[in-house]
């Protein structure tokens, strides 16, 4: 199946995007949790001090809840009697959200499915047959064996990778906005689960094309970090590795 095409509601420009990716990352951030709907926080583990949570910082939004109903139950806490901070704060408090591999790890597996693939496990060199979405991390997910650098923003597809923080975290290309009879792209976003930036947890963020024969080290990265630096400048580390890529099975 192809990337859709659909029409941004506010702006009207052409954006190419994909149904399956947005229907995943609505149920990231939008957990049916005590009658509300919460935004899946970041966690990832602490394989040095052994601090685990459930599901390793990998589950599905559908694992998510029935983790955090479970923490409930086991803590005597009624989730329906919390605000959705208070259930925010719980769920952190128990160990409970995912991480970036493990959000793009599920991200891409459904990007995959959706073109009439099997999944992306079955496809990583080496890890055929394994339970590989409860180890996916930012190396096993970028790097060279695996996937393609795209050295262009022209080149840019939903589904590609943006490789960040010197190999330490990672991100995936949602939707790209182009103009003009050569469709010219003007923008890109991005999602990932984050404790880095302004924004927790999972969500989207935007990135301005001015130059699109350049990398991403040349554009307009509209996030912030957490002390309000311009995330682009200083989480894009080009000569370090970082920038887009793409899985080879999916090239």
């Amino acid at each position: 199946m192809q990337n859709a095409k659909c029409k941004n509601q506010n702006e009207g420009k052409p954006t190419e995007t994909s149904k399956a990716l947005e229907d995943l990352f609505y149920r990231y951030t939008h957990l049916p949790l005590g009658g509300k709907e919460i935004v899946c926080p970041y966690w990832m583990n602490n394989l040095k001090e052994g601090i685990y949570g459930p599901f390793g910082g990998k589950g599905l939004p559908e694992q998510i809840v029935q983790a955090t109903q479970d923490a409930a139950r086991q803590r005597e806490r009624n989730l329906t009697t919390m605000s959705e901070q208070e259930i925010l704060d719980f769920m952190k408090q128990e160990r409970i959200g995912i991480d970036c591999s493990g959000f793009v790890f599920w991200m891409l597996d459904c990007l995959d499915r959706e073109k009439g693939g099997d999944g992306i496990a079955s496809d990583i060199p080496g890890c055929k047959g394994k339970v590989l979405e409860c180890r996916a991390n930012v190396e096993m997910l970028t790097s060279e064996n695996v996937a393609l650098s795209i050295l262009k923003v022209a080149e840019v597809k939903v589904g590609d990778m943006i490789r960040l923080g010197q190999g330490t975290h990672v991100a995936i290309v949602m939707r790209v906005r182009r103009v003009g009879k050569i469709g010219r792209i003007t923008q890109i976003e991005y999602g990932h689960s984050s404790a880095r930036t302004k924004i927790l947890g999972v969500h989207a963020a935007k990135i301005r094309i001015v130059d699109e024969r350049k990398g991403l080290e040349a554009q307009k990265w509209e996030e912030m970090d957490k002390n309000g630096q311009n995330y682009g400048q200083t989480n894009l580390f080009p000569t370090a590795g970082d920038g887009l890529k793409r899985l080879k099975i999916g090239a």
